[in-house]
């Protein structure tokens, strides 16, 4: 057993008790051994992506949808109050849309796929028409969030604000996303000054390439737009209204409010001021893992209930995220997970305030 010297500063309760490492993992993680002295490098370059594994938990996703929808106009065929199969259509849409978009992370990290071209197309077809973008658009935006993770350049920073009564609202009403969608021009602009590539595209390869990301993004929009006209076209001709009710609704009230509060339970520091603006003042990086219940494996899919992991390896597929998990469980780091390790519903009650 190999032991660990109290000079290793990569113990939380050695340096920076709030400091769990989803920042700057990358200055301890060549000094990392497990118990038996096994090397973390070596560890990391046997790690093996499962994408059949990543196609089925897709398909799964659109199953649900389905199953969604049948639920949905079984309830209406029932005479069931109209309210009941819109309200409960909805929320199951919603949900199940939030899910699925969770797979154009993997995909803005070359997941999906063995190669990165698959990994985009199977992005672009089965994930991003929903949200009308492209996995490559989504890139630019997300890449920085890594970058930037907790100071005022973050790129997805719902977790700037608290979690009260007017962030519900604003969520429901589609109020947040469009005020994260308005601001991602400035992610956009972080991305390239971070990069390095000039603004006013000095960098003649790099310009292209963002006009080729550009318009792929504008012909998803398209897409998007026809195959969710397609679907509430054809829930009219099956005659039920409160499915077409409940599609729209899934889509614009229950799936924003899904994806904008997510990332709040996964990032905002429970010692946050709520009278602090963090787009002014940095919030500083803080991350957190759940369980692997089904609420959890659900809500934080595609290995967002590991989101602390993925900080620490953005590049690992959620697919090895256990093992990965199993393997830092029998060295130092086991400390700052246990630190970080709760529930989405714990974490809701101990940030909301009205």
């Amino acid at each position: 057993m190999t032991s660990h010297s109290t000079e290793q500063p990569y113990l939380l309760t050695e340096t920076n008790p709030n400091d769990d490492y989803s920042h700057n993992f990358h200055k301890i993680r060549s000094r990392l051994t497990d118990t038996a002295g096994n090397s973390y490098t070596e560890f990391m370059r046997s790690l093996q992506p499962d994408y059949p594994r990543v196609m089925w938990d897709i398909a799964f996703g659109y199953a649900m949808l389905l199953v969604s929808g049948g639920i949905c106009a079984a309830l209406g065929y029932l005479h069931a109050p109209h309210a009941v199969p819109i309200a409960v259509g909805a929320v199951l849409f919603g949900y199940w849309i939030a899910y699925l978009q969770l797979f154009i992370h993997e995909a803005a990290h070359f997941n999906l796929a063995a190669t990165k071209a698959e990994s985009d197309r199977r992005g672009n077809v089965l994930i991003a028409w929903m949200v009308g973008t492209s996995v490559a658009k989504y890139r630019k935006v997300h890449f920085q969030h890594h970058r930037a993770l907790g100071t005022v350049a973050d790129s997805e920073y719902s977790y700037f604000f608290p979690l009260n009564l007017l962030f519900v609202v604003k969520s429901l009403c589609g109020i947040r996303a469009i005020e994260v969608l308005l601001d991602r021009s400035r992610g956009k602009q972080l991305s390239t000054r971070s990069s390095g590539i000039s603004e006013s595209g000095s960098n003649g390869g790099s310009r292209l390439s963002e006009n080729q990301s550009d318009d792929r993004a504008g012909r998803m929009m398209i897409v998007g737009l026809v195959a969710h006209g397609a679907i509430i076209v054809l829930a009219w001709c099956v005659g039920s209204w409160p499915l077409v009710t409940a599609w729209i609704l899934g889509v614009s009230v229950i799936f924003p409010f899904f994806a904008a509060i997510r990332p709040l339970l996964e990032h905002r520091n429970d010692l946050a001021q709520s009278n602090t603006d963090y787009r002014r003042t940095d919030h500083g990086a803080y991350t957190r893992l759940f369980g692997d219940d089904l609420f959890s494996g659900t809500f934080g899919g595609a290995g967002f209930n590991r989101h602390l992991l993925h900080h620490w390896e953005p590049q690992v597929s959620y697919t090895n995220l256990g093992q990965l998990e199993e393997f830092l469980r029998r060295t130092p780091l086991a400390t700052v997970m246990d630190s970080r390790r709760t529930s989405y519903w714990a974490v809701a009650q101990r940030l909301f305030s009205l």
